[in-house]
């Protein structure tokens, strides 16, 4: 992991990868100092290639003086130009989010963040690179909630990009410490019972909302 600084002056229209230039990370109140966390372009990417459009940013780098005049947290990933809050033209959020989840990368660490507006399909998500794991969820500007909230209820059987759901199994099979091969079978059942036992969880072999909350 690298950041890279970069001049909007000089550096604007610079290609920083195939898909994305400098001036879709400059921060909002115009000022010439862009910060790039290369880790951060590689998930961009990753997270364009497959839904197959363009990834549209609403807010990367931010100078700390926008973001604290914007109200941003103190320790936002977005001043150490780490950060990057997302949207994609016909895709739901919740789907964003849950690909980006599933990624290697952020089976143990970086940051996710849903954040809805007015319906499912009008919101943001908010993809980082720190070192730790963190994941939220902020429905029409009201309090934080637990990621649980909009995770699907999964049993054996379920099979990612079917039947409405997507992505969630590779993201418990990734928990667990499994293959993460999308598809929820006898496996993957046997190693979420143990878990369940070892953390006091109704041992059901169901992922609900209980055994989510206890990822996040």
């Amino acid at each position: 992991m690298a950041v890279n600084t970069y001049s909007m002056k000089k550096d604007w229209n610079k290609k920083v990868s195939a898909h994305f230039s400098v001036y879709e990370f400059a921060c909002s109140d115009k000022s010439d100092i862009v910060l790039v966390d290369t880790l951060l372009i590689e998930v961009l990417e990753q997270i364009r290639a497959h839904f197959g459009k363009p990834v549209k940013i609403n807010s990367a780098y931010r100078t700390p003086a926008y973001n604290i005049s914007i109200g941003g947290s103190p320790r936002s990933q977005h001043c150490l130009g780490t950060a990057a809050d997302i949207r994609i033209v016909g895709i739901d959020p919740i789907q964003i989010a849950l690909y980006a989840a599933s990624l290697p990368f952020y089976a143990k660490r970086g940051g996710i963040g849903y954040y809805s507006r007015v319906g499912l399909k009008d919101g943001f998500v908010h993809v980082d690179v720190r070192s730790w794991k963190s994941r939220w969820i902020s429905k029409h500007g009201t309090a934080y909630v637990s990621v649980s909230k909009i995770m699907p209820t999964i049993k054996q059987g379920a099979k990612d990009c079917a039947n409405g759901i997507s992505y969630s199994v590779t993201v418990l099979q990734r928990h667990l410490g499994v293959t993460a091969d999308g598809n929820f079978g006898a496996g993957t059942k046997a190693k979420l019972i143990e878990y369940q036992k070892a953390h006091g969880l109704t041992a059901d072999g169901i992922c609900g909302p209980g055994t989510w909350g206890s990822f996040t």
